[in-house]
């Protein structure tokens, strides 16, 4: 697998205990910076030119707490990954805070309240539907206490206005309201871009892997091209040893048999090179089974190789493929397991017919499995986990873009010390050669 781009965009937390996105944070600690300004001008103003005269020490410290707080959250935000959880508590806190201050600020009656829906966007986007609607249920309960808690201007604007009463509380379930319908906005809004740009992300790495796939193929068509020119004179050459071979010892004819042997597998090799660099060379599909599919790879196997391969499943599923370039993908694969399982150990592949009218293979082993760095790695050209000569790193590149150029998809999952399975979904019906495939109708 290739490892995903970063996305432009924040990507929110889907759980509470998830990296929070850095961007995100930063917006977090920027609006956090803005609010810690606004209450220190609020102050200033109330005192300096309102006349104010009540306390400030008690606000003054929760600003300083906040400051902190923030400093903090900078300082861990470029060390490491911050898990959402600290974020999400401290916006928590936050909310806390701007209640508070509001019950000794005007009460309801502040319009500061509603800074409120700022922490409830903020949240959804950065950090993710959970967070978004803890936040919107302490921001609706905070605004709520604060007319359990009336505060003394409240209390006189009822005196000289009897309708503030119905007025302000009408105001809460408005608040409310707004408060639950843009946290739910917000959040799927957020999870709409986080899809999409997982999407785009994938469509790069597809993309990558095709420019990688057509430079490889550029390459093994002119190996091809180099090759043919000398194995076409030792062919010719061991034409003549073999006229001349009359009179020679049985074992001057073995050495001429086994040349020309290793020559027809040279030919065929070039003649394949096409589709082993992952391009189905414009083989048709055809009307098949599964089993004639795997027929296909076990064909390709050498005799040792061959009895280690177990068939599982609906191997007498119908399907259209384009039969040798799916089972060049397979046997990759199947390679690849058996390489690494313990010695006599079997390699399972196994098949699903799906409702949808897409077919799943699973190919398992029972090696050592991939460590959890390694695993994003395998898939990459020229990266291997094999001993230095025994691999390029090309097989499961290869089976990749080939299952993915007939539409498909190759999945890897791994646990160290229990084997490793390759997940491959294809259509049942492949349409054309070049990838565009779908279910027929």
């Amino acid at each position: 697998m290739t490892p995903q781009s970063q996305p432009a965009l924040p990507q929110p937390a889907s759980t509470l205990w998830a990296h929070a996105d850095p961007i995100g944070l930063a917006w977090l600690i920027t609006v956090r910076w803005a609010s810690v300004g606004a209450a220190i001008a609020a102050l200033s103003v109330g005192h300096r030119v309102l006349g104010i005269t009540s306390p400030v020490t008690g606000p003054a410290v929760v600003i300083a707490i906040t400051a902190v707080s923030n400093v903090i959250l900078a300082i861990w935000r470029r060390r490491r990954p911050l898990p959402a959880l600290v974020p999400g508590l401290l916006v928590a806190a936050d909310v806390i805070v701007l209640s508070w201050l509001l019950m000794r600020a005007g009460g309801p009656l502040n319009p500061v309240s509603i800074f409120f829906l700022v922490y409830i966007v903020l949240t959804a986007l950065v950090l993710g539907s959970q967070w978004a609607w803890a936040i919107t249920a302490l921001s609706v309960a905070g605004y709520g206490l604060l007319f359990l808690a009336p505060h003394p201007e409240l209390i006189v604007a009822g005196q000289m206005h009897p309708e503030i009463g119905r007025h302000v509380e009408g105001m809460w379930w408005a608040f409310a309201a707004t408060a639950l319908l843009v946290a739910l906005l917000v959040a799927r809004l957020a999870a709409s871009v986080a899809r999409r740009d997982t999407a785009l992300a994938e469509l790069r790495a597809r993309a990558e892997r095709s420019a990688r796939l057509a430079g490889l193929a550029t390459l093994a068509a002119g190996a091809a091209h180099e090759l043919s020119t000398p194995l076409g004179t030792i062919a010719v050459a061991a034409r003549e040893l073999e006229r001349s071979a009359d009179a020679a010892s049985p074992a001057v004819r073995e050495d001429i048999e086994l040349i020309q042997t290793e020559l027809r597998r040279c030919r065929a090799i070039l003649d394949g090179l096409s589709g082993q660099a992952g391009q189905p060379a414009g083989e048709m599909p055809v009307a098949g089974s599964v089993g004639d599919v795997l027929d296909a790879v076990a064909g390709s196997l050498s005799p040792q190789e061959r009895p280690r391969m177990i068939r599982e499943g609906e191997t007498t599923i119908d399907v259209t493929w384009p039969r040798l370039a799916v089972a060049r993908a397979v046997a990759n694969l199947v390679r690849n397991g058996l390489q690494v399982s313990p010695p006599g150990a079997s390699v399972t592949v196994s098949a699903t017919a799906n409702g949808d009218g897409w077919i799943d293979l699973a190919v398992v082993d029972t090696g050592p499995g991939l460590a959890a760095d390694v695993l994003p790695r395998v898939g990459e050209p020229f990266f291997t986990t094999k001993a230095e000569g025994h691999g390029m790193g090309l097989g499961v590149f290869i089976s990749r873009s080939t299952i993915e150029q007939l539409g498909g998809s190759l999945v890897l999952h791994s646990t160290p010390g229990a084997g490793t399975r390759v997940n491959i979904r294809l259509p049942r019906h492949v349409s054309t050669p070049a990838g565009r495939a779908g279910a027929r109708t």
